[in-house]
């Protein structure tokens, strides 16, 4: 017979402040999430380069851990990190909505970032998290951008999910092993259904972030804050 109990876990994430911070204003924060294998250190590396220097960064890292198989020494295996799995679902999306929320509050309150312009930042596994987030939360996020991801499978017939205040810049590759145009052109008429506003750019890329697009995701966040 199946029983359960409740345990803390810790989290850990990656944190830039902007060059000229100070207690004097309130900063917009960007908040990014990695892809399924990766961690908050890789992912730190991108979202530095967008938040350049003006906003509150942080790179949170998925609270599930496993072994990245390479060779044959299990002492020389790799970690990767991602946010959950078909296994009770519904408890890691809890999960990441508690840590979402609780990461948002602390920077509001420790690192004077402003609770109105709250931006997430995802790359694969992590865009369907964020955008039941999202549309789960309709008031709660200024902007989320996704890269080579996809809306959640549950996106007609959960009743939580609603139209929100957020815009989206969502960022599709045009050789994607997981996502084939077909499916992107069907993540767009469903964005557009809720979003605040919906960008929607194919980049010439395999499934990985395509750097070609930090640029524009730059001026797409300035333009939103």
């Amino acid at each position: 017979m199946e029983q359960s109990f409740t345990a803390k876990i810790r989290c850990y994430y990656e944190l830039e402040l902007p060059k000229r911070h100070n207690h004097q204003k309130r900063w917009p924060l960007l908040i990014a999430l990695h892809g399924y294998e990766g961690n908050k250190d890789s992912m730190m590396r991108l979202a530095r380069r967008i938040g350049n220097g003006r906003m509150v960064t942080i790179s949170l890292q998925g609270p599930h851990q496993f072994f990245l198989r390479g060779g044959d020494d299990p002492k020389a295996f790799r970690v990767g990190f991602g946010w959950g799995t078909t296994y009770r679902m519904e408890e890691a999306i809890d999960l990441h909505h508690r840590n979402l929320r609780a990461l948002i509050d602390r920077a509001v309150r420790r690192y004077h970032a402003d609770r109105n312009r709250v931006f997430l930042l995802a790359f694969s596994q992590a865009c369907s998290y964020n955008y039941r987030f999202v549309f789960t939360h309709p008031r709660a996020v200024r902007g989320a951008i996704a890269v080579c991801g996809g809306v959640p499978g549950d996106w007609s017939e959960n009743p939580r999910y609603k139209p929100a205040r957020t815009h989206v810049l969502h960022i599709a590759a045009t050789n994607d092993i997981w996502f084939p145009r077909e499916r992107n052109l069907e993540f767009r008429r469903q964005l557009a259904q809720r979003a605040a506003s919906l960008d929607f750019r194919f980049y010439n890329s395999p499934h990985r972030f395509p750097r070609t697009s930090i640029p524009h995701i730059r001026k797409w966040i300035e333009r939103h804050w």
